[in-house]
């Protein structure tokens, strides 16, 4: 057979995606500060990009504390802002699972040329995640790795990330314990646990109620028992005023202790969080409001305070695109950038807000009656109900967080696992099996240890389908041992 060199046509389906839809995902990953970061950039990059200006001229401000955002302004989405011809079908959604290769065509201008001249990056792979500027982790990151691991149940963490919203700049928590328990509908007592277990969070001293609090954490954890030293924190103002016979007297200290004691006092530290950047601490800026009226129907609207409104200057286009071939070509560039651009930020805009509003209609009794009845919830559930692909959902839960009435959650705390039952529904979420788990745990009796076979018929009688083996693994998760474990715990004790 002689080999010899021949011309085929193939037909064979592919799945491309171009620069423009690849920065459009980038843009929906966006949480409103990073997203109002490009758009400056965009901005100054491209001159018929312009920033829509308020009535007296100045640009909106981004506000920089929770406070700010107690009510929602009348700053509501329209799609007016935006570009009127976008056609919602033109989603970038389906290629949102894609994460590989995509057609670079020589007549469609995307913002890679932009950016790779901003930054000095070349190469079709370029990247706004992944080549941007290392920032440094807020305090806020540092606190959430560690809820993470501190908390086992998704509800605590819930209550201990809005904890973290009562921070002062120094690290004390100025939150009244009450108020916050009846906003979100759950009982003082176990705001009280969860705060005494932030306690004990890094840097150390971090959610003290006071000074006193504050420096005897850090004693506590630097190996300090001497009980004069605990004494004499109890009487901090009688040190600070200068008082020593007085502050002697009542700690019953010699000069010796006293002066040991002050050195030791010293050397702790009263504002545990000095060192973090205050503003980016623990500043959350959320990007969707839900309000309720009247009526008990809830309203969701995007926070657009925090991102500049971008217009076209059609009007510098016109003037200047006739004048040679050179300028003409660069304008068409631009326009064509901005185009984009625009009606990626009216799509982001429209998916975040389907996903939110999914996601109030399926959690309507969370937010009716409290934290303890936030329903499993799976990105696959939204993403049926919404018609888009779970990878968009995960993107858009992923760093936005949501004004509500009972305080700002992260949209992907939403969503948890749920167990099958007996009864051929999956309303019984993981948390709540977890709870279940636990509870009947720590009431079993030495002469009594539940094996996980045991734990795993109370449940059946419950009408909840768990095997014995997924017993067993929640109970791993909970830092629950073996019912031998248990046992031995229980002799000693």
């Amino acid at each position: 057979m002689a080999i010899t060199p021949k011309l085929e046509i193939r037909q064979s389906q592919s799945l491309l995606m171009t620069p423009q839809l690849r920065q459009a995902i980038n843009l929906l990953q966006m949480n409103n500060l990073e997203l109002s970061a490009l758009l400056e950039q965009e901005i100054n990059a491209n001159p018929l990009l312009e920033r829509e200006t308020d009535d007296i001229g100045n640009a909106a401000e981004i506000p920089q504390t929770i406070d700010d955002y107690d009510r929602p302004t009348e700053n509501e989405y329209s799609e007016t802002e935006f570009s009127p011809d976008m056609d919602e079908r033109e989603s970038f959604d389906d290629y949102g699972s894609d994460n590989e290769g995509y057609n670079n065509q020589d007549n469609n201008y995307g913002w890679e040329d932009i950016n790779q001249r901003k930054n000095n990056y070349d190469g079709e792979d370029f990247d706004y995640f992944e080549k941007r500027l290392e920032e440094k982790p807020s305090l806020y990151d540092i606190l959430k790795k560690q809820i993470g691991l501190t908390f086992k149940s998704r509800i605590e963490q819930i209550i201990a990330l809005r904890l973290c919203e009562y921070l002062d700049g120094a690290g004390y928590f100025r939150g009244d314990i009450k108020q916050i328990a009846t906003q979100l509908k759950i009982s003082a007592p176990r705001i009280e646990n969860i705060l005494n277990r932030l306690k004990g969070l890094e840097p150390s001293g971090i959610f003290a109620q006071n000074l006193a609090e504050c420096l005897k954490i850090q004693a506590q954890e630097k190996g300090y028992t001497d009980t004069k030293l605990f004494l004499m924190l109890e009487h901090l103002p009688l040190l600070g005023e200068g008082k020593f016979k007085e502050l002697k007297k009542i700690c019953n200290l010699n000069d010796e202790e006293l002066n040991k004691n002050i050195k030791t006092i010293k050397s702790l530290n009263p504002k545990p969080c000095a060192d973090y950047n205050s503003i980016t601490a623990v500043n959350i800026i959320p990007d969707v409001f839900v309000t309720r009226d009247k009526y008990g129907i809830y309203h969701i609207e995007l926070n657009n305070m925090s991102l500049p409104r971008v217009l076209i200057n059609r009007h510098y286009y016109s003037e200047i695109k006739d004048k040679d071939k050179k300028s003409k070509k660069y304008l068409k560039e631009q326009l064509s950038s901005a185009n984009f651009l625009i009606k990626s930020l009216h799509q982001r805009a429209v998916s975040i807000l389907k996903v939110c509003e999914e996601i109030v209609k399926y959690q309507y009794d969370f937010f009716e009656k409290g934290i303890e009845y936030l329903k499993p919830m799976t990105l696959k559930d939204v993403a049926t109900n919404i018609e888009m692909h779970e990878s968009t959902i995960s993107r858009i839960s992923n760093g936005k967080y949501m004004h509500t009435p009972l305080g700002i959650f992260e949209l992907k705390y939403f969503f948890s696992q749920a167990a099958g039952s007996y009864i051929g529904e999956e309303n019984t979420s993981v948390l709540s099996i977890k709870h279940k788990l636990k509870k009947w745990i720590e009431e079993e009796k030495a002469e009594h240890i539940l094996s996980d076979e045991e734990l795993s018929e109370l449940l059946a009688r419950e009408g909840i389908r768990v095997a014995r083996r997924t017993v067993a693994k929640y109970r791993e998760s909970l830092g629950i041992g073996t019912s031998a474990q248990r046992k031995r715990e229980k002799r000693r004790a």
